[in-house]
């Protein structure tokens, strides 16, 4: 196990059932190790995983981490809740085609995530990739967003459950920054990550655990 693989493991055993932890890419480089390596924490922790899977983000993330190499089969064996797209990677156990009006995107969601919630008794881990694209692409109103925004905000604190968004951050600059503003706000626990150089900076912005808060991983 690598430096990288340890310093990640560290920061995902201080997270506590029903938190919702953002985790945001800045610069150069995309989600792919990020994905893999929380999967594998799921997979070791005994979570069912449920991806929820924005204009084939998931489907995008997956395909790269087979070519360099992953193991295929832990990309296939999750449940995924598909937002808009066509790329089918996982069980797709809901399909929602429209992401314009934000009312009754949120309502369809509500729904194929109360049938899972209520037919398990496993912990859920729901990752979700893609929101970035989902309020750049879809020219959602401020208030429209935050419906969105107000509807994430629900799952927070439900212990039956750990929520991930994985963002890409610098999609979402300029005019659309604030709504990254807002999902920090709901937020339980912000990790920012960025490549410099050879390394990579794990930088804990917001945390439960006072002593986390502020702290810089080099790996």
């Amino acid at each position: 196990m690598g430096l990288r693989e340890v310093a990640l493991i560290k920061i995902w055993e201080e997270i506590k059932p029903g938190e919702t932890v953002l985790f945001e890419r800045t610069g150069e480089g995309d989600l792919t190790l990020g994905l893999y390596h929380t999967l594998t924490w799921a997979k070791e922790m005994g979570f069912r995983v449920v991806i929820v899977d924005v204009l084939n983000t998931y489907a995008t993330l997956a395909t790269k981490a087979v070519l360099s190499g992953f193991e295929s089969e832990l990309f296939q064996k999750v449940e995924v809740i598909k937002v808009g797209g066509t790329k089918v990677i996982g069980e797709i156990v809901a399909y929602i085609t429209e992401i314009s009006e934000p009312t009754i995107l949120t309502k369809k969601f509500k729904e194929a995530y109360r049938r899972i919630l209520e037919n398990t008794e496993e912990r859920i881990l729901a990752i979700a990739v893609g929101l970035e694209k989902l309020f750049l692409v879809s020219n959602m109103s401020p208030r429209g967003i935050q419906i969105i925004v107000d509807h994430l905000s629900e799952y927070v604190g439900r212990p039956e459950r750990l929520g991930v968004y994985l963002l890409k951050r610098d999609i979402l600059s300029g005019e659309k920054e604030f709504v990254i503003k807002l999902l920090e706000d709901i937020a339980t626990t912000v990790i920012r990550t960025e490549k410099r150089g050879r390394m990579t900076e794990f930088h804990i912005i917001k945390s439960l655990n006072k002593e986390l808060e502020g702290v810089l991983i080099r790996v």
